[in-house]
């Protein structure tokens, strides 16, 4: 029998946990509290094509991308998925719902690598939020190393 290599071997481990915790349930990956109230979703009032530019506030070189780039968000239903680059080129969408108000707030847990004197693989949060409002989408995109900050205009 062979053994499987360490990352197929981590791999599996990562897919074991999160089963655990999936049917676990919200309160165990927030400490016992009682999950947020449901959003109450947008209809189609905010849905069209974003067009505009996506800017580094903070952190720096390859791990964050560009200091800027252009970058379109299809909303639509009241909700769009943020194309998150978890690995350029490799992205992984961040499925957002858009409240009534024109507000959103969505995170998605990814692993990534840990890159110091002893690399190791790690998971990590990403968190989409802002708010939509005047024909202009606002948001502010936060992982373990950066922040950006998209700003669009619906055209």
């Amino acid at each position: 029998m062979t053994r499987p290599s360490i990352g197929a071997a981590m791999g599996l481990s990562l897919l074991a946990v999160s089963g655990v915790l999936l049917s676990a349930g919200c309160g165990a990956l927030t400490g016992g509290t009682a999950p947020a109230p449901a959003v109450q979703a947008a209809d189609t009032r905010f849905d069209g094509v974003y067009a505009g530019r996506n800017d580094a506030v903070s952190g720096w070189g390859f791990l964050c991308g560009p200091p800027a780039y252009a970058q379109t968000i299809t909303v639509s239903g009241g909700r769009f998925d943020y194309p998150y680059p978890v690995s350029a080129p490799r992205t992984t969408p961040v499925p957002v719902q858009v409240a009534v108000d024109g507000t959103f707030v969505a995170s998605i847990q990814y692993g990534t690598e840990d890159f110091g004197p002893r690399s190791r693989y790690i998971n990590a949060w990403v968190t989409v939020s802002g708010r939509i409002t005047g024909g202009e989408l606002d948001a502010t995109v936060s992982d373990l190393r950066c922040v950006r900050r998209l700003t669009a205009q619906r055209g």
